[in-house]
Order: structure tokens, then C-alpha cells, then sequence
């Protein structure tokens, strides 16, 4: 976790269903499900939101009353609190006390001189919520700080603070609500078990708990279902813009392209109705299929993250999470990725993937310029080549495979490889790389790679770590990256 006091709280808000879309999309698929029913998540709720907990320990809750009050009064939460004397001469009392209360956040507010805390370090364990140490004494902390790094030694996610101010702007950030709070996504697919990324360690209830985000599965056959229903004229529509934009359509029938926008045509529909900001596919359960029950999902996914909405491929659902999280912090979409290899020695990495969006400088910004190819020369699907902006700084990561850390890697991007100029009509699928790969330089490639969060990266421009590192911390996890989070020189 980065340090400092950061005086600022970066948890911006997105509206993924954006009122621009496409004429006749809401109402081109009957049979949707309503927006409001059939929620997907888990049911009980989950401790935090805009109602934590916060419990405050201390040997004189008098001496901190107005301290505990602006803990109380932090506006935009409705943050309880509640205090209680302890000695920390007694370690025995403090362990009984936290483990008798259901908090969401721990604020130890130390004595203000004491020789030794005891066992209270190797008692306390991994709580799994954020603790706050408060020292009272700044000008002599070596037993404070000995405390404090006992308690990260056995898991504790620890902030320790010299002053009231430092301590207050951490638990502003604590009590305010997840930035991505009670969102909802829908994979199609197995429960966990897509065919490229299982997740068989995480359920429904884990990911909520973890990240605030509500999933549901659905089968791809009912998606396949709908499909048929879809209107071809908004579909035909949508094939005109993308034939209208693109440089150049290279190896791509009429009919894979209106069959790929009509994919987008329904799964619009389906967000619109929901209310959903995620949606997934097991797209490679079905797509190497000689007669796959839906179209490659690539152009339908790149045009959904133009449009706000995280659209992640091969229903992996911690890149998924990873997309949803850097989308809302940069307010840009994400390239979603392969790592293909990595340069130790040169300290790059070589990214590729076949759906990427045309606005990753923002919504705002023009369309990068791109060619349209079938799916890896297989005379198959649609997929967008985009021209990458060369020497861009970007940021790669992604959650762990148990949603308790991120990792961060600055990097910038350095050429673009374009091995489907190599492709050869009628020799079926040649090429192993995808449309778009592209070389990144990064800082310290061997801490990458003993860091790699799976095989998804997501990657999205600019700098945001100050942002990540203060969302991350209200959600209870580590951010892991390098020593020098500044990205390489041009």
C-alpha cells in the first residue's frame, strides 16, 4: 500500500447505462427479464455499504470525545461508532472485547506511554477488516510502531497514524461506500467454471462480500435463445457504422458482421432492462465450435466498453471484477488481454487479445483508427485491429484469485505487432497471437512476474494509482506493485 497522508477521496461514480444508444436497441428483444427482478447475488447483506461499524478502543475514552464525535459526523456515511475503555496492560481483555463485537473497521487509540503490548499482536490474528492505530505519543513511537508490525506480520491490514488528521482522512475513506457498491454483472456460462479461468475458490456470496459487486450465472443456452429473436434491422444499423469506420474490412462476410451486431443488440438490451454494469461470456466454450449456438462476441464487447458498460471476455469473472474497478477509477474503458510473454532483461511484456474498444482515451475522445479481421484467419467472426497510441503511458493489473489484493504495474506502450497481415485465406486458424498485441516496457519485470495475477491483464491509460490505492484500502485490500510506481521513460 502506498503511504502518506492522501487528502483526497478518488471514489468517482460512472453511469454505465448512458441515455445515447442506439435508436430501437430497448425495445428490439421481447422476453428480457424486467429490471428489479430476479437480483442476482446473494441474498443476506453484506456488513458494510453506507452503515459500518466502527469500534474505537482506548484507555480514556473522555480525553477522545471530540475526536470520536468527528469520527461520527464524517459527512455522506452513517458511520456508528462505539467506544470503549480498555488497558492495553490487559491483552486478554482487548482479544474478549473484538471478538465479542461485529465490526467493520478496528481503531486502536494507543496509550500514550507504555513498554510493551504482550500478546496482544499474537492473539489478535487476521480479523480481515481494516485496523487504525493511533498513536498518542508521535515523538516517541518505536513500541507503537513495534505493534503495528507485529499485527501486519500475522495478516492485519494496519494504518498507522502520527496524528487525529491522518487517522480521520483513513477512516473517511473506510466508512464511504465501495466504489463499486452494489453493482450487478451476469456471466453466461457455468458457475465458476468457465472453460479458460475457473474460479472453483469463489461464489456469488464471496464476490460481494469482497468487492460489493452482485453476480449472477446464467446459461449461454438461454442467451442463445434470445438471440433469435433479435430485430436484424437495429443490427443492421449497427454493421453500417462499424463498415463506416473502419479502415479497411479485411476477410469479413456481410453476414458475420450483422451476426456479431446483433449479438450487441441483445446484450444492450438485456443491460438496458437490468440495470446491469458487467456482462460475460464463455465465449470459448462455443465459439471453436463447428456449429457454435451464438456469434464471436468480440465486436459486440468493443462496443460495449465504449459505451461504459464492462464487457469481459471468457467469463472470467476476477478480470471481469479487475475491468469494472480500473473502468470506474480512470473513467475510460479497459483492454482486457493475454500476458503472451515477458523480456526479462528488457523488462517488457507482450500483451495481445482480439476485442479491444476504440475509445481508450475516454468517451470523449475520438476512435482510434482500426482495421476489421475475421477470428485469427479463420475465415470466421469479426474483430477490430486498433492502432494503439505508441508511447502511452498505461497501468496493467488485475485482483488475485482470492480478491484480497491487487496488483498495479506501470508500464508504457512501445510498438504494436500486426501479425494478422501473415494470415492466408482458406489455410483455417494460423495465427496463435490475436489482433491486437502490442510490446510494453515496465518496471522490474521479475517482481511482475512472481506477481502475475492470472492470465488476464487489464490495461488502461494514464496514471491512476493514487485513486487505486485509496479505493483499494476502503475495500480492505493491498495494492502489490513495484517499488517505483512511476511509469518507464518514453
Amino acid at each position: 500500500m502506498l503511504r502518506g497522508n492522501h487528502k483526497e477521496i478518488h471514489l468517482g461514480r460512472r453511469d454505465f447505462l448512458k441515455t445515447t444508444t442506439m435508436a430501437g436497441v430497448a425495445a428490439a428483444i421481447p422476453g428480457t427479464r424486467p429490471a428489479g427482478g430476479n437480483a442476482a447475488g446473494p441474498s443476506r447483506p453484506r456488513q458494510g455499504g453506507m452503515k459500518k461499524k466502527l469500534l474505537f478502543l482506548s484507555d480514556n475514552p473522555k480525553a477522545h470525545e471530540s475526536f470520536i464525535e468527528s469520527i461520527r459526523s464524517i459527512p455522506g456515511t452513517d458511520l456508528q461508532v462505539s467506544s470503549i475503555q480498555v488497558s492495553y496492560q490487559k491483552p486478554e481483555d482487548i482479544i474478549r472485547i473484538i471478538h465479542e463485537q461485529n465490526m467493520d473497521i478496528l481503531f486502536l487509540c494507543l496509550a500514550r506511554m507504555t513498554f510493551s503490548f504482550g500478546s496482544l499482536y499474537d492473539s489478535m490474528g487476521d480479523l480481515d477488516i481494516p485496523v487504525i492505530v493511533l498513536s498518542t505519543n508521535p515523538e516517541l513511537i518505536p513500541i507503537d510502531a513495534n505493534l503495528v508490525a507485529s499485527l501486519r506480520a500475522n495478516g492485519a491490514n494496519v494504518t498507522f497514524a502520527l496524528s487525529q488528521d491522518q487517522a480521520l482522512e483513513r477512516v473517511k475513506l473506510l466508512a464511504s461506500p465501495w466504489i463499486l457498491e452494489d453493482r450487478r454483472a451476469v456471466l453466461y456460462g457455468r458457475p465458476f467454471d468457465s472453460t479458460t479461468v475457473p474460479a472453483h475458490n469463489l461464489t456469488e456470496d464471496r464476490v460481494y462480500r469482497r468487492t460489493g459487486v452482485k453476480i449472477q450465472y446464467r446459461p449461454i443456452a438461454e442467451l442463445a435463445s434470445l438471440y433469435k429473436e433479435v430485430d436484424a434491422r437495429a443490427a443492421g444499423r449497427e454493421m453500417e457504422r462499424w463498415k463506416k469506420e473502419a479502415v479497411e474490412v479485411i476477410r469479413v462476410s456481410d453476414e458475420a458482421l450483422l451476426d456479431a451486431c446483433r449479438l450487441y443488440v441483445l446484450l444492450r438490451s438485456i443491460i438496458e432492462k437490468e440495470g446491469l454494469a458487467a456482462v460475460s461470456i464463455d465465449c470459448l466454450g462455443f465459439t471453436l465450435s463447428p456449429n457454435p449456438v451464438l456469434p464471436y462476441p468480440c465486436l459486440a464487447f468493443a462496443r460495449l466498453r465504449d459505451e461504459g458498460i464492462t464487457a469481459a471476455c471468457e467469463a472470467d469473472v476476477c478480470g471481469m471484477l479487475s475491468s469494472m474497478f480500473l473502468e470506474e477509477i480512470s473513467r475510460k474503458p479497459s483492454f482486457m488481454c493475454n500476458l503472451m510473454s515477458m523480456d526479462a532483461r528488457d523488462s517488457r511484456i507482450v500483451l495481445s487479445h482480439c476485442v479491444a474498444p476504440l475509445r481508450l482515451n475516454g468517451s470523449e475522445a475520438a476512435p482510434m483508427r482500426y482495421r476489421l479481421h475475421d477470428y485469427h484467419g479463420s475465415g470466421r467472426g469479426a474483430v477490430p485491429e486498433v492502432e494503439f497510441p505508441l508511447g502511452s503511458k498505461v497501468i496493467t493489473g488485475g485482483f488475485s484469485k482470492d480478491l484480497k489484493s491487487f496488483m498495479l504495474w506501470p508500464g508504457r506502450i512501445q510498438s504494436q505487432v500486426k501479425d494478422t497481415d501473415k494470415a492466408e485465406p482458406g489455410k483455417g486458424a494460423m495465427l496463435n497471437v490475436c489482433a491486437n498485441t502490442m510490446d510494453v516496457k515496465i518496471r522490474d519485470a521479475g517482481r511482475f512476474l512472481q506477481n502475475i495475477p492470472g492470465l488476464h491483464q487489464i490495461m488502461i491509460l494514464g496514471d491512476h494509482t493514487r485513486a487505486m490505492d485509496d479505493a483499494l484500502f476502503a475495500m480492505n485490500m493491498q495494492l502489490v506493485g513495484p517499488a517505483d510506481f512511476m511509469p518507464p521513460a518514453a
